[in-house]
Parts: structure tokens; C-alpha cells; sequence
């Protein structure tokens, strides 16, 4: 795997350039770090994202080599990416967008649509969930698993910092997912929110307006009882829980919900047993009524 290093900054960039050539592993590096000094240095970038498995961390909303990067690697190539950004700062960033600019590319009829929404909703919460969605709109569209996370200010309901990642593989997305689990807040039902400092309490009362919860995902599961019926558990929550913020905990929970209801046994996969007690690898029998 390349590394590709680069700062907006001339000067820092060619001190990290220094303090990396001091590294005592420097010259045992395989392949050795490349710095982008200009936005004209596409070569490079084009040779690592193309040749050879890429990760990127960036800010989406800087002009130049970091625009650059995120449009190279949406159109041609398979790099995940993990970007941190101020929801205030893709704004300012679209709104600003120039005809024929990166971000004009990146975003295409997607920028038009965030506009004509603006003008029709005033909202500023609307606005900020509608620009995320268009956002992450452009990775899905390029077949990315996208995740969301949430940071808020400490002493208010207002959006710090998102950072989004966008992945090519279903198993990473979901190892992310489950790293991100420990820093999230909660829901009162165990779904989490992904996201901190979020002040979840405040909707205690408005469970009915959670956009996931356990009580909408076992009438999910049971509706899909064709699909998941002689499934294990893990597999069943590698499935379904792409796109959303279930964890394979909130899988168990629903599934337990059923099985009291007599809507479902869990069976081992060794014996063919039913048992009480569910695994990750525990058999779901749904009983499917004709």
C-alpha cells in the first residue's frame, strides 16, 4: 500500500518531509511516501490509487489536491476513504461551487438539487441532514458502503464535525461499524445513535421518531421471514444491517422479542436442537404459517 502525504501548507509539509526521511525504517520502506506539492502532480496520485489498495483520510471541503484526490478515486479507482469535515464548511464549499470546478464534478446534478432544496426549506437542520445525504449519495452511487458519524458541540445541539468513511468491502464497513460502536451515544432501546455528544435524552419521549429502533427491526425480520428462516444470527445481521445502525446485539434483542411471541426457535447448528439461549451462530427458525 502507497502513501501519499500533503498539506495546504508549504512549509509543513516539507518539515514532515524531513522528520519522515529521519524515520529509522525510512529506507526499508517498500514502497517509499510520495508528497503532493502541486495540484498538477497527478501522475503519482493516479499510479498509487490504480496499482495498488489505497486509504485516504481527507478533508472534502479544501480546493486543490484534496478535491482532486476524492474525484480521481469516486471515478476510477477503489480507495476507501475516511473524511472529517464541518457540515458549515460543505456548505460554504457548495454554495461557492464554480461551474467546471472539482466539486462541481464531484457533486454534478447533486448541486443543483442541494440548491433548489435551500430555497425551499429554511430549516437548518433539514438543510444539514438533506447536504449529508446528497453527499453520501455520491459514494453509494459508486457502489460505497458509506458510515456517518456525528460529532456534536459539547454544550449544544449543533454539528462540530462528521466523519464519514466510504468503503468498497462489506466486511470493513461492518468492522468500522462495530469500531465506532464503543464512541457513540445510545438510544434507551441499545441502538446507537453514531454520533456523540448528541444529548439523546432530550427525545426519550419521541421513540416513535427514531429512524432505527428494535421494535421497527424485529417487525422487519419477521416480514422478511422467507428470506432470513434457517439463517444464523451472524449472518442475518451481515445482511440487513447494511446501510443502517443495528448492531448484531440489537439483532439478538429483536430475535429474543420473537421467540417470546412464538414466532421463532433458535436451533443448534450442530444438533439440530432447538435452544434457549442465542449465539451469533445459532440457527433462526421462523414458524411459517401457510
Amino acid at each position: 500500500m502507497g502513501l501519499m502525504l500533503y498539506d495546504a501548507d508549504t512549509y509543513t509539509l516539507t518539515e514532515l518531509q524531513e522528520r519522515v526521511a529521519q524515520l529509522p525504517f525510512y529506507q526499508d520502506l517498500v514502497n517509499l511516501p510520495v508528497f503532493l506539492q502541486e495540484e498538477s502532480e497527478e501522475a503519482p496520485m493516479e499510479r498509487l490509487l490504480t496499482d495498488q489498495p489505497s486509504f485516504a483520510f481527507l478533508d472534502p471541503t479544501q480546493e486543490g489536491i484534496p478535491q482532486q484526490f476524492l474525484l480521481h478515486a469516486i471515478q476510477k479507482s477503489e480507495a476507501d476513504l475516511l473524511m472529517l469535515f464541518s457540515p458549515k464548511a460543505l456548505e460554504t464549499a457548495v454554495k461557492k461551487a464554480r461551474a467546471e470546478s472539482q466539486l462541481q464534478e464531484i457533486f454534478a446534478e447533486r448541486l443543483e438539487a442541494i440548491r433548489v432544496f435551500y430555497k425551499q426549506n429554511r430549516n437548518a437542520d433539514r438543510r444539514e441532514e438533506y447536504l449529508l445525504d446528497c453527499f453520501e449519495g455520491i459514494f453509494r452511487g459508486k457502489d460505497f458502503y458509506t458510515l456517518r458519524f456525528r460529532i456534536n458541540l459539547t454544550d449544544k445541539r449543533q454539528t462540530s464535525q462528521y466523519l464519514v468513511f466510504s468503503v468498497k468491502s462489506e466486511q470493513v464497513y461492518l468492522r468500522l461499524k462495530e469500531l465506532l460502536e464503543r464512541y457513540s451515544d445510545y438510544q434507551e432501546d441499545g441502538v446507537p445513535l453514531f454520533g456523540a455528544n448528541l444529548q439523546a435524552q432530550q427525545m426519550s419521549l419521541f421513540h416513535e421518531h427514531y429512524r432505527y429502533a428494535v421494535a421497527r427491526l424485529a417487525q422487519e425480520l419477521l416480514a422478511d421471514a422467507g428470506t432470513y428462516n434457517n439463517r444464523t444470527l451472524q449472518h442475518i445481521y451481515e445482511q440487513h444491517s447494511l446501510g443502517t445502525h443495528y448492531t448484531l446485539a440489537n439483532y439478538q434483542i429483536a430475535y429474543e422479542r420473537l421467540m417470546r411471541q412464538g414466532l421463532v426457535r433458535f436451533i443448534n447448528p450442530k444438533t439440530g436442537q432447538p435452544v434457549t439461549k442465542l449465539t451469533a451462530a445459532s440457527l433462526i427458525r421462523y414458524s411459517l404459517r401457510k
